[in-house]
């Protein structure tokens, strides 16, 4: 069993606060809430209310992440094929001066 303590960090977005129950570093759930903040602030700044239009705001700004995240995914398998094959060939490479 984890001896970690869950604590509760307080975070606010968009001018509201919310509790969330965690045992991960509270400095990393400030991070995460300034990140959702600034992009949220991008979707207000692109000409949609803030008062009246919150659940569009919500809703953009997921899919913003979310397109960054599967982006950054996308990336990251290009590197790791390129990483594999890279080393495949070395690995082959090394074989073939072995067998001489």
């Amino acid at each position: 069993m984890s001896k970690e303590k869950t604590k509760v960090v307080k975070v606010n977005i968009l001018g509201q606060d919310y509790f969330i129950k965690t045992k991960a570093n509270p400095k990393y759930f400030k991070e995460v809430s300034k990140y959702v903040n600034d992009r949220m602030t991008e979707v207000i700044d692109s000409g949609i209310d803030k008062n009246t239009q919150q659940l569009k705001i919500a809703v953009l700004t997921c899919m913003n992440i979310t397109d960054e995240l599967l982006s950054f995914k996308d990336n990251n398998e290009k590197v790791l094929d390129q990483i594999e094959s890279k080393s495949s060939s070395i690995i082959d490479y090394i074989d073939e001066k072995l067998k001489s």
